[in-house]
This record gives C-alpha cells, structure tokens and sequence, in this order.
C-alpha cells in the first residue's frame, strides 16, 4: 500500500506513544513527552517532525524540534544533545527509515536553517541518506548491569569505592524524589553547577516543575542528602531496559563528601533490582577528567553518531556573536 510522507507539527500522540513502545530501539528522547516538555518550557522551541503513514496508520516518526536562532533556525533531532532518529513500527516495509531521513536532509537544506542535527544511538542510522551531513563519531560510557549489584561494585575502580564508603561515614544518605519541591531542590544545585556552561536555552523552574509530572516510571530522579540538606542529584531518564544519565550533579560545598559517587552506585544497584540492562552515563564531550569518573564505575565504550550539518554562513554569524 502506499507510504506517505509528511512534516508534521501535531502527531497524534496515542499513535507515537505506540511506536515508542514498539521499538526497543527506543529511548525517552523520542517519546512525545520528552517533545512537550521541550517545546512547552524553553523559549522558541516547536515541533517539526517528521513522519511516515501507511493506509493512514502512522508507521514511523522521526521526532525534531525547530527553534529560531540567528535570524535562522535549528532542526534537531533530539534537542538538547540527547538520541534521535526514526522510531519504527515493528512491520514498517524497510527502506521507511531511509525515507524519512531522506525527508529530515531535505528540510535541513532549505536556506532558513542554518544547522541541523541527528543524534544515533541505535546504529540504524544511514549516513547515505543525509547528502551534506558530517558524520561525528563519538563514544557514551556505560554499565552492563549483567551481574548482581556485589560483582559489579567489585567491577568499580578503587577510586570509586573509596568514595563511596567516605559518603557514607559522612552520613549521606540516597532517597528518591518524589515531590516537585525535590526536582526544583535538583535545578538550584544544577544551577549552581552549570553557571558557566555554554548551553543555551537554559532549563529553567518551569523545566522541572514540568518534569516532576511525568512518569515516575520512565523519569527517575535520587537525591543525596546529609542531616536533611540537600547535596546532589542524579536525574536519569528510563525505557527499554536502559537507564540513561542526563545529570549528576552536587553543590561546591558537598563535593568533599562524594555525593556523585554515591548518586551514581544508587542508581546502578537500583537498575539492577529493577531489571535494566545498562546503566548508560553519556558522553564526556572530550574531558578526559569527566572519562576518567565515568570509567571508574566499570563502563565499557558503546558508540554514538552525530549527523551535523552547519551553512557556513551560519558559523560565521556565531563566531561573529
């Protein structure tokens, strides 16, 4: 039957809730929540997916957000650095992938989009369907959680356990966040810790607030504490047996006692109480420091592609700026 190609701003969501469910290639990244949130809480952002019918029957989606920037616009697929790609539908004809890509390269060429990018986790991504992309190897760490939570402690490096027992003789403590009052306590650490990040538009109070609706399920958030303050978070986002780290963060003043050592063992014991097989931690964006915490908990290189294409003229303007 015939396959239809579109660009669509309102997908239904029943549907693209079912292909998400679908694909265990899947992340939280694709889901029409992670979309909203995005597109309901920081300035400019708006739907621009992508999507394939057949028989009227949505069948595969490649979800993307557009957003103003430059006196042009960004297309990205996810925003915020985070996967992307095509979700299919397990009887998808093949070749829908491509098609849809094919679909994503062709907009991202128009004159009024200055950069464009599509992060691949899944590996299914064919390059050869995105003429005038830059493929950008990269690697995220993560846990294999193959084993009981004891052998893979025994797994972490010394370095890591060391700080793991330093937290606890301080008397921090891990609890789940359960509240909107935890995810905004998360935001003000976060705050603090990323003043002088580069990242623009920053997640603000709406961001969380938002955020600590959702699922509780697939959005996962731990708080460690000491006498009831609170010192870091560790906010992980879960589907398909995975759970991927989307920040690990404590204030100044608690980073003597560890808390991100601890944040992080938490969140890989309760993954496995839970029945997840990876514990992914991301990427360190070329910081051997940020590699070498990673690595301590045992992680193992799994790859990840990003699809860039930057006009020139748009990367004179931001030099410019």
């Amino acid at each position: 039957s015939r396959l239809d190609i579109g660009a669509g701003t309102d997908v239904d969501r029943t549907e693209w809730s079912r292909l998400v469910a679908q694909d265990e290639a899947a992340t939280f990244f694709h889901t029409p929540e992670w979309a909203d949130l995005l597109a309901s809480t920081l300035p400019g952002f708006r739907p621009a997916h992508f999507e394939a019918r057949e028989g009227g029957r949505l069948i595969a989606l490649i979800p993307a957000l557009s957003r103003p920037r430059f006196k042009a616009e960004t297309l990205e697929s996810m925003a915020f650095g985070t996967f992307g790609g095509p979700v299919l539908s397990e009887d998808a004809p093949e070749g829908t992938g491509g098609t849809l890509l094919a679909g994503f390269a062709r907009a991202a060429s128009s004159l009024r989009v200055g950069i464009a990018q599509l992060v691949d986790r899944s590996g299914r991504v064919d390059g050869s369907a995105l003429p005038g992309f830059e493929r950008i190897d990269d690697v995220v760490q993560v846990v294999r959680l193959d084993a009981e939570y004891e052998e893979l402690n025994r797994r972490f490096k010394p370095s890591a356990r060391n700080k793991i027992r330093k937290a606890f003789k301080a008397g921090v403590t891990v609890r789940r966040a359960e509240s909107e009052a935890d995810f905004l306590a998360y935001y003000t650490i976060l705050e603090e810790c990323s003043r002088d990040w580069e990242i623009r538009p920053r997640p603000g109070l709406e961001f969380f607030s938002a955020l600590s609706k959702l699922d509780p399920n697939a959005v996962q958030m731990w708080l460690a504490l000491q006498d009831g303050h609170v010192l870091g978070g560790d906010l992980n986002f879960a589907m398909h047996g995975t759970v991927m780290n989307w920040g690990n963060v404590s204030t100044d003043a608690a980073k003597s006692l560890a808390p991100n050592n601890l944040l992080h063992a938490n969140a890989i014991e309760q993954g496995v109480r839970d029945g997840y097989h990876t514990y992914d931690l991301g990427s360190s964006g070329g910081l051997e420091g940020v590699r070498a915490f990673k690595s301590s908990f045992g992680t193992v290189d799994a790859p990840v592609r990003r699809f860039v294409m930057e006009k020139g003229w748009y990367r004179a303007v931001k030099r410019a700026t």
